[in-house]
C-alpha cells in the first residue's frame, strides 16, 4: 500500500484526486487532505507518507516553496498544477512527475506506477536540485535530468555534443560515452536546453555550439564536432548558425 497526502489550495480538486485515485488506484490510501502549504508540512511529518501530490500554485506559500522547508524529502513527489509554462518547462527540465489539472486517469495511473521504481527515488534529490536552481537563483542549472526506458540520470549540460531524432525518442550524444536513449522528442530537449549555448541545424540534429569544430561549405553545409562527427546542416538554418559561430569566435 501507497500512502500519500493530497496538498491542493482547491478543495474540488483535492476531492476529485481522491476519487480517482480511489477508482483506478487503489493501491494508494490518502492519509490525509490539505489545503496550503503549512497543513502539508504538518502532515508529512505526522504520517512519514510514500507519496505526496503536490499543487504548484497556491497562496502564501507555493509547493515549491513549501518543498524547500522540508529537510530531508523521502517520498516519491508528483506536482499538480494548472497550466503554468514556466513552472511546466521547470519541471520538465528536471523530470520530476507532473500532472496538469484536471487530472487525467491514464497519465494518473503512469504517474502511480513510477512512484514505486526505486532508481527514480535515488535521483529524485538532484532534480530537485535542478529545479530550485532555475526557479529560485533564475539560472540555467548545470545538469539535466532525463527519462530514459529504465530510469532517469542526471547528465551535465557541458558534456551534450548533440542530440539525435528518432521517432519520438532522441539520442543524447555525449563526450567519451555511448549515446543515451531519452523518452523525449527532440523538440521537448529544444524548449528546456539552452538556447545560447543549443542550435537546431536540422529536423533530426540539436548540437551544442561549443563542440563544433569546423564548418563545410556547400548547399546547406556540414559541420565537424570535436570528437569527429559530421552532421548536415539544413539549407534554411545555414545563414543562423553561421551568424552564432561568428558570434561567437568573437567572443573567444
Amino acid at each position: 500500500m501507497i500512502k500519500a497526502v493530497l496538498i491542493d489550495d482547491e478543495k474540488n480538486s483535492r476531492e476529485s484526486l481522491g476519487k480517482k485515485l480511489q477508482m483506478h488506484c487503489p493501491e494508494v490510501m490518502v492519509v490525509a487532505e490539505c489545503a496550503n502549504g503549512q497543513e502539508g508540512l504538518a502532515a508529512i511529518n505526522l504520517h512519514q507518507p510514500d507519496a505526496v501530490f503536490l499543487d504548484i500554485e497556491m497562496p502564501h506559500m507555493n509547493g515549491f516553496t513549501m518543498l524547500r522547508q522540508l529537510p530531508e524529502k523521502n517520498f516519491g513527489l508528483i506536482f499538480t498544477t494548472a497550466y503554468n509554462q514556466y513552472a511546466i518547462n521547470a519541471i520538465r527540465h528536471s523530470a520530476i512527475d507532473y500532472l496538469v489539472k484536471p487530472v487525467d486517469a491514464h497519465e494518473l495511473v503512469n504517474a502511480v506506477a513510477r512512484l514505486t521504481d526505486q532508481k527514480r527515488k535515488m535521483v529524485q534529490q538532484a532534480q530537485l536540485e535542478i529545479l530550485d536552481q532555475l526557479l529560485t537563483k533564475q539560472q540555467h542549472p548545470g545538469n539535466i535530468a532525463v527519462a530514459t526506458s529504465v530510469g532517469l540520470e542526471i547528465i551535465a549540460i557541458e558534456k551534450i555534443l548533440y542530440l539525435e531524432a528518432t521517432s519520438n525518442y532522441t539520442y543524447i550524444h555525449t563526450i567519451a560515452e555511448k549515446p543515451l536513449l531519452a523518452s523525449k522528442t527532440l523538440k521537448e530537449f529544444e524548449d528546456i536546453l539552452p538556447a545560447n549555448l543549443f542550435f537546431r541545424i536540422h529536423n533530426a540534429s540539436l548540437v551544442n555550439i561549443t563542440a563544433i569544430k569546423k564548418y563545410n561549405k556547400g548547399e546547406g553545409g556540414q559541420v565537424v564536432l570535436t570528437d569527429g562527427t559530421i552532421l548536415d546542416v539544413a539549407r534554411r538554418r545555414k545563414d543562423e548558425l553561421l551568424q552564432l559561430l561568428l558570434a561567437a569566435s568573437r567572443k573567444v
